[in-house]
């Protein structure tokens, strides 16, 4: 399941360096992701909103994303990678709680009737890092991560720019952090920079968008995030050439604010270096969820579990990381514990998630959200998927042999069908009490139907 790949490389300017002696003439601990010599003492973490997992060359066509390429190869990678939800509040708040949502005794919800902040006292990483003697920061583009839904908790200082591009974004993380070193606050600190690019709107500057030239235009400008969801709302009524050409100027849209990304990264990478910031530091890569192109009927996110949306990105770098992955099944939750243990500080007993390479080959992972069109749930185990809404539909896919999940194998009688479900249904009844306003329609095979 792992590989370390010996050639370590350091990064000059926002460029790839050259190579260093390889990692096997040097001592490396015993980690996952494994070191040479100590583990980093500070950790920067980047969370990228809306980002597709096939964005980057190792999982897709590539080039748009050189840097971020780049910054895998010399890293730690974790391929077979899930989230928790398909949705900003709830996908961060998992990762930062290190338990799923249903676990933590609290659902976060789209709608604007329920929708509810989380509670006061809520255990979260940045509360353990500081409680350990970190400085901990926030500087978030979206406001589903910030003060306004209490999902900050923990860090000392935490801010929601009025002007949330990522460059800005940075800028005000990179302040916090130095005032806070100037002030002596800082001997070790963790550093979170949420990015919201891309997002819909998908608008980033003139120059990330030649592919359009030769496109015809479209009744809508799709530059504002009013116009962009009137298109996708009116997707059902019109032609199969408006559909199709719909389609060409939203992926141009978001392949454009997927380059914008990596380019401002490369440029934070040279100030970083700059600034000597990246010299003890592990440096952590992560996505909330992805984003539908009518895959499964939506685009956007905030509607089904399904891999568009649901399957994430993950991976680790520092200076002195020994570069590899993880094939094994992780899940959002586990971020957590493996920060925590790699910076040799105890996982607190609510933390349901497990470090990197310590989860079994077939462990469960589950997903849910209240989202877009209701509650949906669903739980993966050693490559079979089973979806449930609580509308009472199921699907199962087999991502083994259909890894975009394009043809749904659920039948009742199926024998995955019996695998999963005892496993799907007690997290079910677990969400009902933090769900009450939405029913549950059980599948007939349910106990609860019996």
């Amino acid at each position: 399941m792992i590989t370390l790949v010996g050639a370590l490389v350091g990064c000059r300017g926002g460029e790839i360096g050259p190579e260093t002696p390889p990692a096997s003439t040097v001592p490396y601990t015993e980690t996952l992701p494994a070191f040479t010599g100590a583990a980093p003492t500070n950790v920067l973490m980047i969370s990228l909103d809306t980002f597709r997992k096939d964005q980057v060359s190792r999982y897709g066509p590539g080039g748009n994303t050189p840097f971020l390429d780049g910054l895998m190869e010399q890293g730690f990678v974790l391929d077979d990678h899930m989230q928790c939800s398909n949705w900003t509040y709830a996908s961060t708040s998992c990762t930062l709680l290190g338990r799923d949502n249903i676990d933590n005794g609290f659902m976060p919800k789209l709608s604007s009737t329920y929708r509810a902040p989380m509670p006061d006292g809520t255990p979260f990483l940045a509360g353990w890092l500081a409680d350990a003697g970190y400085y901990t920061a926030l500087v978030s583009s979206n406001s589903w991560l910030s003060a306004e839904w209490n999902n900050d908790q923990g860090y000392v200082d935490s801010e929601l720019p009025d002007d949330r591009n990522a460059t800005n974004c940075y800028d005000h993380g990179v302040a916090l952090l130095d005032d806070a070193i100037t002030r002596g606050d800082a001997e070790r600190w963790f550093l979170h920079l949420h990015f919201k690019e891309p997002h819909p709107a998908y608008d980033p500057p003139e120059e990330y968008l030649a592919g359009l030239e030769g496109l015809p235009p479209v009744d809508y400008d799709l530059s504002k995030y009013d116009a962009h969801y009137d298109a996708i709302y009116d997707w059902p009524y019109v032609s199969d050439e408006e559909q199709e050409l719909l389609e060409q100027h939203l992926w141009v849209r978001y392949h454009g604010e997927v380059a914008y990304l990596d380019d401002q990264l490369a440029d934070m990478w040279a100030d970083l270096e700059q600034r000597g910031w990246l010299d003890d530091t592990m440096v952590v890569f992560w996505t909330d969820h992805g984003e539908a192109f009518w895959e499964h009927g939506d685009q956007g996110h905030a509607y089904t579990l399904n891999q568009e949306e649901n399957d994430g990105l993950m991976f680790f770098w520092s200076k002195n990381i020994v570069a590899g992955g993880w094939s094994g099944p992780t899940t959002a939750p586990d971020l957590a514990p493996t920060l925590l243990d790699l910076l040799d500080l105890p996982t607190p007993p609510e933390v349901t998630g497990v470090p990197i390479g310590t989860g079994a080959p077939t462990r469960a992972r589950f997903a849910a959200s209240e989202a877009r069109i209701g509650p949906v749930q669903s739980v993966v185990v050693d490559g079979w998927k089973l979806q449930f809404w609580w509308s009472g539909e199921l699907d199962l896919y087999d991502r083994g042999l259909d890894p975009l999940e394009a043809v749904d194998l659920f039948d009742e009688g199926h024998p995955k069908v019996a695998e999963l479900w005892p496993l799907l249904e007690p997290k079910v009844e677990q969400a009902i009490p933090l769900i009450q306003e939405h029913n549950v329609v059980w599948p007939s095979f349910s106990r609860h139907a019996r």
